[in-house]
Protein backbone atom coordinates (compact mmCIF):
# COMPACT_ATOMS: atom_id res chain seq x y z
CA UNK A 1 0.00 0.00 0.00
CA UNK A 2 1.43 3.30 -1.05
CA UNK A 3 -0.95 6.18 -1.59
CA UNK A 4 -0.71 9.95 -1.42
CA UNK A 5 -2.74 11.85 1.20
CA UNK A 6 -4.50 13.67 -1.64
CA UNK A 7 -5.90 10.40 -3.05
CA UNK A 8 -7.15 9.23 0.31
CA UNK A 9 -8.63 12.64 1.11
CA UNK A 10 -10.38 12.86 -2.27
CA UNK A 11 -11.96 9.45 -1.85
CA UNK A 12 -13.03 10.27 1.70
CA UNK A 13 -14.68 13.48 0.48
CA UNK A 14 -16.61 11.58 -2.20
CA UNK A 15 -17.98 9.16 0.38
CA UNK A 16 -18.60 11.73 3.10
CA UNK A 17 -20.31 14.24 0.80
CA UNK A 18 -23.41 12.06 0.63
CA UNK A 19 -24.01 12.72 4.31
CA UNK A 20 -24.95 16.29 3.41
CA UNK A 21 -27.81 15.30 1.11
CA UNK A 22 -31.22 16.33 2.41
CA UNK A 23 -34.11 13.90 2.60
CA UNK A 24 -37.44 14.54 0.90
CA UNK A 25 -40.73 12.93 1.94
CA UNK A 26 -41.66 9.76 0.10
CA UNK A 27 -45.09 9.63 -1.50
CA UNK A 28 -47.57 6.78 -1.27
CA UNK A 29 -46.77 5.94 -4.89
CA UNK A 30 -43.11 5.64 -3.95
CA UNK A 31 -44.04 3.26 -1.14
CA UNK A 32 -46.03 1.06 -3.52
CA UNK A 33 -43.17 1.05 -6.01
CA UNK A 34 -40.71 0.07 -3.30
CA UNK A 35 -42.91 -2.84 -2.23
CA UNK A 36 -43.18 -4.04 -5.84
CA UNK A 37 -39.41 -3.76 -6.32
CA UNK A 38 -38.83 -6.10 -3.39
CA UNK A 39 -40.18 -9.02 -5.44
CA UNK A 40 -39.22 -10.64 -8.73
CA UNK A 41 -39.69 -8.74 -11.99
CA UNK A 42 -40.60 -11.60 -14.35
CA UNK A 43 -42.57 -14.59 -13.06
CA UNK A 44 -44.69 -17.04 -15.06
CA UNK A 45 -47.25 -18.97 -13.03
CA UNK A 46 -48.59 -22.07 -14.75
CA UNK A 47 -50.66 -23.37 -11.87
CA UNK A 48 -48.74 -26.53 -11.06
CA UNK A 49 -45.39 -24.82 -11.59
CA UNK A 50 -43.87 -21.36 -11.46
CA UNK A 51 -40.86 -20.02 -13.36
CA UNK A 52 -39.00 -16.84 -12.42
CA UNK A 53 -36.39 -15.37 -14.73
CA UNK A 54 -33.10 -14.48 -13.08
CA UNK A 55 -30.51 -12.11 -14.49
CA UNK A 56 -27.66 -9.98 -13.17
CA UNK A 57 -25.63 -7.41 -15.09
CA UNK A 58 -22.86 -5.43 -13.43
CA UNK A 59 -20.79 -2.97 -15.48
CA UNK A 60 -17.87 -1.29 -13.75
CA UNK A 61 -15.68 1.75 -14.32
CA UNK A 62 -12.35 1.84 -12.48
CA UNK A 63 -11.85 5.56 -11.86
CA UNK A 64 -8.54 4.96 -10.12
CA UNK A 65 -6.34 1.86 -9.70
CA UNK A 66 -3.02 1.55 -7.90
CA UNK A 67 0.12 0.61 -9.81
CA UNK A 68 0.35 -2.73 -7.96
CA UNK A 69 -3.28 -3.79 -8.40
CA UNK A 70 -3.71 -7.40 -9.56
CA UNK A 71 -6.94 -9.34 -10.08
CA UNK A 72 -5.39 -12.50 -8.63
CA UNK A 73 -4.61 -10.56 -5.44
CA UNK A 74 -8.25 -9.64 -4.95
CA UNK A 75 -8.20 -6.17 -6.51
CA UNK A 76 -11.29 -5.43 -8.66
CA UNK A 77 -9.30 -3.64 -11.37
CA UNK A 78 -5.68 -3.50 -12.52
CA UNK A 79 -5.85 -0.10 -14.19
CA UNK A 80 -8.27 2.68 -15.08
CA UNK A 81 -10.90 1.43 -17.51
CA UNK A 82 -14.06 -0.61 -17.94
CA UNK A 83 -15.04 -4.12 -16.88
CA UNK A 84 -18.08 -6.31 -17.35
CA UNK A 85 -18.01 -7.79 -13.86
CA UNK A 86 -21.01 -10.12 -13.99
CA UNK A 87 -23.42 -11.22 -16.72
CA UNK A 88 -25.65 -13.96 -15.35
CA UNK A 89 -28.84 -15.54 -16.62
CA UNK A 90 -31.05 -18.27 -15.29
CA UNK A 91 -34.39 -19.52 -14.05
CA UNK A 92 -35.72 -20.53 -10.68
CA UNK A 93 -39.08 -21.51 -9.30
CA UNK A 94 -41.20 -24.25 -7.78
CA UNK A 95 -43.50 -27.10 -8.82
CA UNK A 96 -46.37 -28.99 -7.15
CA UNK A 97 -46.03 -26.95 -3.98
CA UNK A 98 -43.04 -28.91 -2.70
CA UNK A 99 -40.27 -28.84 -5.32
CA UNK A 100 -38.07 -25.84 -6.00
CA UNK A 101 -35.17 -25.50 -8.40
CA UNK A 102 -32.62 -23.13 -9.92
CA UNK A 103 -30.44 -23.14 -13.02
CA UNK A 104 -28.10 -20.24 -13.82
CA UNK A 105 -24.95 -19.52 -15.82
CA UNK A 106 -22.28 -16.81 -15.84
CA UNK A 107 -21.22 -15.46 -19.24
CA UNK A 108 -18.13 -13.60 -17.99
CA UNK A 109 -15.97 -16.68 -17.34
CA UNK A 110 -13.42 -16.03 -20.09
CA UNK A 111 -14.05 -18.01 -23.27
CA UNK A 112 -16.43 -20.47 -21.65
CA UNK A 113 -19.83 -20.37 -19.99
CA UNK A 114 -19.63 -21.14 -16.29
CA UNK A 115 -22.37 -23.05 -14.49
CA UNK A 116 -23.45 -21.38 -11.25
CA UNK A 117 -26.56 -22.86 -9.65
CA UNK A 118 -28.04 -26.14 -10.84
CA UNK A 119 -30.07 -27.78 -8.11
CA UNK A 120 -33.37 -29.40 -7.16
CA UNK A 121 -34.91 -28.94 -3.72
CA UNK A 122 -37.70 -30.52 -1.70
CA UNK A 123 -39.60 -28.34 0.81
CA UNK A 124 -42.68 -30.31 1.87
CA UNK A 125 -41.89 -29.93 5.57
CA UNK A 126 -40.48 -26.75 7.17
CA UNK A 127 -38.37 -28.77 9.58
CA UNK A 128 -36.65 -30.90 6.94
CA UNK A 129 -35.93 -30.39 3.27
CA UNK A 130 -33.03 -30.92 0.95
CA UNK A 131 -31.11 -29.36 -1.93
CA UNK A 132 -29.22 -31.56 -4.39
CA UNK A 133 -26.88 -30.26 -7.09
CA UNK A 134 -24.58 -27.27 -7.48
CA UNK A 135 -25.41 -24.69 -4.81
CA UNK A 136 -23.83 -22.58 -2.10
CA UNK A 137 -22.26 -24.40 0.82
CA UNK A 138 -23.92 -23.27 4.10
CA UNK A 139 -20.94 -21.50 5.60
CA UNK A 140 -20.23 -17.75 5.44
CA UNK A 141 -23.05 -15.22 6.01
CA UNK A 142 -21.47 -12.73 3.58
CA UNK A 143 -21.11 -15.48 0.96
CA UNK A 144 -24.73 -16.58 1.31
CA UNK A 145 -25.94 -13.12 0.29
CA UNK A 146 -26.36 -12.88 -3.48
CA UNK A 147 -23.76 -11.02 -5.57
CA UNK A 148 -26.33 -8.36 -6.41
CA UNK A 149 -27.57 -7.90 -2.84
CA UNK A 150 -24.54 -6.23 -1.27
CA UNK A 151 -23.91 -2.59 -0.46
CA UNK A 152 -20.38 -2.41 -1.86
CA UNK A 153 -19.48 -3.71 -5.31
CA UNK A 154 -17.60 -6.75 -4.00
CA UNK A 155 -17.79 -9.02 -0.99
CA UNK A 156 -15.06 -8.73 1.66
CA UNK A 157 -11.66 -10.00 0.50
CA UNK A 158 -11.52 -12.43 3.42
CA UNK A 159 -14.81 -14.03 2.36
CA UNK A 160 -13.69 -14.35 -1.26
CA UNK A 161 -10.51 -16.08 -0.06
CA UNK A 162 -11.85 -18.41 2.64
CA UNK A 163 -15.49 -19.30 1.86
CA UNK A 164 -16.11 -22.36 -0.37
CA UNK A 165 -19.13 -20.75 -2.14
CA UNK A 166 -20.82 -23.10 -4.68
CA UNK A 167 -20.04 -26.81 -4.70
CA UNK A 168 -21.85 -29.94 -5.88
CA UNK A 169 -23.48 -31.99 -3.18
CA UNK A 170 -26.48 -32.61 -0.92
CA UNK A 171 -27.66 -30.26 1.83
CA UNK A 172 -30.30 -31.14 4.43
CA UNK A 173 -31.89 -28.02 5.90
CA UNK A 174 -34.85 -26.75 7.85
CA UNK A 175 -36.24 -24.48 10.56
CA UNK A 176 -37.03 -25.32 14.16
CA UNK A 177 -39.74 -23.32 15.89
CA UNK A 178 -39.40 -20.46 13.43
CA UNK A 179 -36.28 -19.28 15.28
CA UNK A 180 -33.42 -21.61 14.48
CA UNK A 181 -32.40 -22.68 11.00
CA UNK A 182 -29.90 -25.43 10.28
CA UNK A 183 -28.13 -26.86 7.27
CA UNK A 184 -25.78 -29.82 7.02
CA UNK A 185 -24.39 -31.40 3.90
CA UNK A 186 -21.85 -33.47 1.99
CA UNK A 187 -20.10 -32.25 -1.16
CA UNK A 188 -17.34 -33.08 -3.56
CA UNK A 189 -14.07 -32.14 -1.87
CA UNK A 190 -13.06 -28.48 -2.00
CA UNK A 191 -10.18 -27.42 -4.23
CA UNK A 192 -8.31 -24.15 -3.71
CA UNK A 193 -6.98 -22.07 -6.58
CA UNK A 194 -3.32 -21.08 -6.78
CA UNK A 195 -3.41 -17.72 -4.99
CA UNK A 196 -4.91 -17.04 -1.56
CA UNK A 197 -7.26 -14.28 -2.76
CA UNK A 198 -8.60 -16.43 -5.62
CA UNK A 199 -10.26 -18.68 -3.05
CA UNK A 200 -11.89 -22.00 -3.89
CA UNK A 201 -12.70 -23.41 -7.30
CA UNK A 202 -16.42 -23.87 -7.95
CA UNK A 203 -16.47 -27.21 -9.75
CA UNK A 204 -19.49 -28.14 -11.85
CA UNK A 205 -19.31 -31.86 -11.11
CA UNK A 206 -20.00 -32.85 -14.73
CA UNK A 207 -17.26 -35.48 -14.46
CA UNK A 208 -18.22 -36.53 -10.96
CA UNK A 209 -15.80 -36.46 -8.05
CA UNK A 210 -12.43 -37.37 -9.54
CA UNK A 211 -9.67 -36.09 -7.28
CA UNK A 212 -10.88 -34.53 -4.04
CA UNK A 213 -12.80 -37.15 -2.03
CA UNK A 214 -15.58 -35.55 0.08
CA UNK A 215 -16.21 -32.43 2.11
CA UNK A 216 -18.75 -31.86 4.87
CA UNK A 217 -20.25 -28.62 6.18
CA UNK A 218 -22.85 -27.47 8.67
CA UNK A 219 -24.39 -24.19 9.79
CA UNK A 220 -26.71 -23.04 12.57
CA UNK A 221 -28.31 -19.60 12.66
CA UNK A 222 -30.71 -17.87 15.02
CA UNK A 223 -32.94 -14.88 14.15
CA UNK A 224 -35.31 -14.52 17.13
CA UNK A 225 -36.72 -11.08 16.24
CA UNK A 226 -37.46 -11.69 12.58
CA UNK A 227 -35.56 -12.47 9.40
CA UNK A 228 -32.72 -10.19 8.34
CA UNK A 229 -33.78 -10.54 4.69
CA UNK A 230 -31.99 -11.13 1.40
CA UNK A 231 -30.21 -7.77 1.20
CA UNK A 232 -27.20 -6.65 3.19
CA UNK A 233 -28.71 -3.17 3.52
CA UNK A 234 -31.88 -2.63 5.56
CA UNK A 235 -33.97 -1.53 2.59
CA UNK A 236 -37.31 -2.30 4.23
CA UNK A 237 -36.62 -0.70 7.60
CA UNK A 238 -38.53 -1.78 10.68
CA UNK A 239 -37.73 -2.75 14.24
CA UNK A 240 -34.67 -4.43 15.64
CA UNK A 241 -33.71 -7.73 14.07
CA UNK A 242 -30.72 -9.79 15.19
CA UNK A 243 -29.05 -12.77 13.57
CA UNK A 244 -26.23 -14.91 14.91
CA UNK A 245 -24.67 -17.85 13.13
CA UNK A 246 -21.87 -20.38 13.28
CA UNK A 247 -20.59 -22.85 10.72
CA UNK A 248 -17.80 -25.32 10.06
CA UNK A 249 -16.50 -27.55 7.29
CA UNK A 250 -14.05 -30.38 6.77
CA UNK A 251 -12.62 -31.28 3.36
CA UNK A 252 -10.83 -34.60 2.96
CA UNK A 253 -8.89 -33.87 -0.21
CA UNK A 254 -6.76 -36.40 -2.02
CA UNK A 255 -3.52 -34.54 -1.26
CA UNK A 256 -4.62 -31.91 1.27
CA UNK A 257 -7.06 -31.98 4.15
CA UNK A 258 -8.53 -28.76 5.49
CA UNK A 259 -11.01 -27.57 8.08
CA UNK A 260 -12.62 -24.19 8.66
CA UNK A 261 -15.07 -22.49 10.97
CA UNK A 262 -16.85 -19.16 11.18
CA UNK A 263 -19.06 -17.09 13.47
CA UNK A 264 -21.16 -14.09 12.47
CA UNK A 265 -23.48 -11.43 13.79
CA UNK A 266 -26.04 -9.33 11.92
CA UNK A 267 -28.14 -6.41 13.16
CA UNK A 268 -30.78 -4.30 11.42
CA UNK A 269 -33.00 -1.51 12.67
CA UNK A 270 -34.75 1.41 10.93
CA UNK A 271 -32.44 1.46 7.91
CA UNK A 272 -29.23 0.76 9.84
CA UNK A 273 -27.31 -2.47 9.32
CA UNK A 274 -24.25 -3.99 10.97
CA UNK A 275 -22.49 -7.22 10.03
CA UNK A 276 -19.46 -8.89 11.58
CA UNK A 277 -17.89 -12.19 10.61
CA UNK A 278 -14.80 -14.17 11.58
CA UNK A 279 -13.48 -17.02 9.41
CA UNK A 280 -10.52 -19.27 10.16
CA UNK A 281 -9.17 -22.38 8.50
CA UNK A 282 -6.26 -24.77 8.66
CA UNK A 283 -4.84 -27.00 5.94
CA UNK A 284 -2.06 -29.56 5.77
CA UNK A 285 -0.70 -32.02 3.20
CA UNK A 286 -1.56 -35.69 3.69
CA UNK A 287 1.94 -36.74 2.64
CA UNK A 288 5.17 -35.23 1.37
CA UNK A 289 4.13 -32.88 -1.47
CA UNK A 290 4.93 -34.12 -4.96
CA UNK A 291 3.09 -31.47 -6.99
CA UNK A 292 2.85 -27.68 -6.94
CA UNK A 293 -0.90 -27.95 -6.29
CA UNK A 294 -0.20 -29.29 -2.79
CA UNK A 295 0.62 -26.95 0.07
CA UNK A 296 4.19 -27.57 1.34
CA UNK A 297 3.30 -27.63 5.06
CA UNK A 298 0.53 -27.01 7.57
CA UNK A 299 -0.91 -23.51 7.29
CA UNK A 300 -3.40 -21.50 9.36
CA UNK A 301 -5.32 -18.54 7.92
CA UNK A 302 -8.01 -16.21 9.18
CA UNK A 303 -9.98 -13.05 8.44
CA UNK A 304 -12.24 -10.70 10.39
CA UNK A 305 -14.74 -8.44 8.62
CA UNK A 306 -17.15 -5.77 9.85
CA UNK A 307 -19.57 -3.58 7.91
CA UNK A 308 -21.78 -0.69 8.99
CA UNK A 309 -24.29 1.07 6.78
CA UNK A 310 -27.42 3.17 6.65
CA UNK A 311 -30.19 3.40 4.07
CA UNK A 312 -32.02 6.73 3.71
CA UNK A 313 -35.36 5.56 2.31
CA UNK A 314 -36.67 9.04 1.49
CA UNK A 315 -33.64 9.70 -0.74
CA UNK A 316 -33.08 6.12 -2.05
CA UNK A 317 -29.51 6.57 -0.82
CA UNK A 318 -27.25 4.16 1.03
CA UNK A 319 -23.95 4.57 2.84
CA UNK A 320 -21.61 1.78 3.92
CA UNK A 321 -18.15 1.38 5.42
CA UNK A 322 -16.21 -1.85 5.90
CA UNK A 323 -13.02 -2.90 7.68
CA UNK A 324 -11.11 -6.18 7.37
CA UNK A 325 -8.08 -7.83 8.94
CA UNK A 326 -6.55 -10.64 6.87
CA UNK A 327 -3.70 -13.08 7.43
CA UNK A 328 -2.92 -15.71 4.79
CA UNK A 329 -0.36 -17.45 7.04
CA UNK A 330 -0.50 -16.91 10.79
CA UNK A 331 3.04 -18.28 11.22
CA UNK A 332 4.63 -15.77 8.83
CA UNK A 333 4.87 -11.98 8.82
CA UNK A 334 4.49 -10.97 5.18
CA UNK A 335 2.37 -9.02 2.69
CA UNK A 336 -0.52 -11.34 3.49
CA UNK A 337 -1.04 -9.50 6.79
CA UNK A 338 -3.46 -6.80 5.67
CA UNK A 339 -5.83 -4.12 6.85
CA UNK A 340 -8.51 -3.33 4.26
CA UNK A 341 -10.69 -0.23 4.58
CA UNK A 342 -13.57 0.35 2.17
CA UNK A 343 -16.48 2.73 1.93
CA UNK A 344 -19.11 3.66 -0.56
CA UNK A 345 -22.29 5.40 -1.58
CA UNK A 346 -25.22 3.60 -3.21
CA UNK A 347 -28.18 5.02 -5.09
CA UNK A 348 -31.20 2.72 -5.47
CA UNK A 349 -33.62 3.49 -8.29
CA UNK A 350 -35.46 0.18 -7.79
CA UNK A 351 -33.85 -1.56 -4.80
CA UNK A 352 -31.45 -4.32 -5.95
CA UNK A 353 -32.99 -4.36 -9.44
CA UNK A 354 -31.38 -1.07 -10.50
CA UNK A 355 -28.71 0.67 -8.47
CA UNK A 356 -25.34 2.42 -8.71
CA UNK A 357 -22.43 1.98 -6.30
CA UNK A 358 -19.35 4.16 -5.85
CA UNK A 359 -16.69 2.43 -3.72
CA UNK A 360 -13.19 3.23 -2.54
CA UNK A 361 -10.94 0.42 -1.23
CA UNK A 362 -7.72 1.18 0.65
CA UNK A 363 -5.39 -1.75 1.41
CA UNK A 364 -2.57 -1.56 3.97
CA UNK A 365 0.16 -4.22 4.17
CA UNK A 366 0.90 -4.55 7.90
CA UNK A 367 4.09 -6.53 7.25
CA UNK A 368 6.42 -6.90 4.29
CA UNK A 369 6.61 -4.48 1.39
CA UNK A 370 4.11 -1.65 0.97
CA UNK A 371 2.10 -1.91 -2.23
CA UNK A 372 0.19 0.66 -4.25
CA UNK A 373 -3.10 -1.25 -4.38
CA UNK A 374 -6.17 0.89 -3.85
CA UNK A 375 -9.20 1.30 -6.10
CA UNK A 376 -11.98 3.78 -6.80
CA UNK A 377 -14.79 1.90 -8.53
CA UNK A 378 -18.17 2.83 -10.01
CA UNK A 379 -20.64 -0.02 -10.60
CA UNK A 380 -24.02 0.08 -12.34
CA UNK A 381 -26.26 -2.93 -11.71
CA UNK A 382 -29.44 -4.27 -13.29
CA UNK A 383 -31.01 -7.40 -11.85
CA UNK A 384 -34.18 -9.28 -12.71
Amino acid sequence: MSSSPQRVTAAALIIASSLCLSAVPASAADDRQSAADAGDLVTIDGGFAQVTLYGLLQAQVALFAGDDNLLQDGDPAEQIGFRLRRARLGVEGWAWGAIDYALSIDLTAGKSVELLDAWIGYRRFPTLGFTLGAHKVPFSRFALYGSGRGTLSERPLGVQALAPFRQVGLTLEGELGGLISYAIGAYNGFERKTNFHEGYAENSGFDGNRFNKLAFAGRLSLEPLGALGKDVADLSGGGLRVGVGAALYYSDGKTTKSAGWEVDLGLKIAGLHFLAEYIADTAEPKSVPTTTATIPASIDRHAFMTELGYYIAAANLGLAVRAELLDDNRDADNNGDELVLAGGVQYYWHRHHLKAMLDYTHRVELEGVDRDNQTLLLTLQFSL
